[in-house]
């Protein structure tokens, strides 16, 4: 299997540039690039998505770059409106050729051996009733559009529990009872206070990992099919 780095949602951190020197086999970043919870100007977000992909455009085969729901909302799909909404984000990211590069970049979901990493995760009702998919490798041949964005079918679902919530929104609880089968999930999407497996999350038995914890500098490694949650002491200075 080799190494595997794995990195929560960025938000506009720039903590990655400290993760990513190290020895590795491939880094996957679990999207939301941008959409500030830490006061981070549109300037500085936007600086580090631009380092970011030029990261990706330098090493093809070894960075993987997931798409969120804030990235979404972020390239001005009127359908993917989500909270953090910043119409100075969507000027910059909503030109075509910023758009383009941004999708041809970026992929739904990679898959690894047995293991499925997405933003949020892949509820099995949404791949079967929403997007129409009896197999998860094509997935990432949809275009962006409104399935990608909050799909609820619960008049009480605000928060993304329903099981028809796509790969960039399903919450834990839900992906936990709808999950897949087969396949180990990694997801970001979900803040949570450490990285930690939804076994011992939300007391289910499936395999899922929640890894949306760069605001205590956590990420994971994958070594041969070991996992590894690693914290880092020093965030990188733009």
């Amino acid at each position: 299997m080799g190494k595997l780095i794995v990195i929560g949602d960025i938000h506009g951190k720039t903590i990655w540039k400290d993760i990513v020197n190290q020895e590795f086999d491939k880094v996957i970043f679990l999207g939301d690039y941008v959409a500030t919870h830490d006061d981070i100007s549109v300037e500085r977000q936007l600086r580090n998505l631009d380092d970011i992909l030029e990261y990706k455009e330098k090493n093809l085969d070894k960075v993987v770059l997931l798409r969120g729901n804030h990235d979404l909302d972020s390239l001005g799909y009127s359908w993917a409106r989500c909270s953090g909404h910043d119409e100075d984000l969507i000027v910059y990211m909503s030109r075509e050729e910023y758009r383009n590069r941004f999708l041809n970049l970026t992929s739904w979901i990679h898959i690894h051996d047995n293991i499925v990493f997405s933003h949020a995760g892949i509820s099995e009702v949404w791949l079967k009733e929403v997007a129409n998919l009896d197999d998860i490798t094509k997935i990432n041949d949809l275009e962006p559009s409104p399935i990608f964005g909050f799909w609820a079918n619960q008049v009480y679902d605000i928060y993304g529990d329903s099981p028809t919530q796509p790969p960039t929104w399903v919450r834990p609880i839900t992906l936990a009872r709808y999950t897949i089968e087969g396949y180990t999930q990694v997801v970001g999407h979900t803040q949570v206070k450490r990285i930690v497996n939804a076994k011992e999350a939300v007391k289910n038995k499936q395999d899922i990992w929640l890894c949306d914890a760069l605001s205590i500098n956590q990420y994971l490694i994958i070594d041969n099919g070991n996992f590894i949650i690693k914290t880092i002491q020093n965030e990188s200075k733009n």
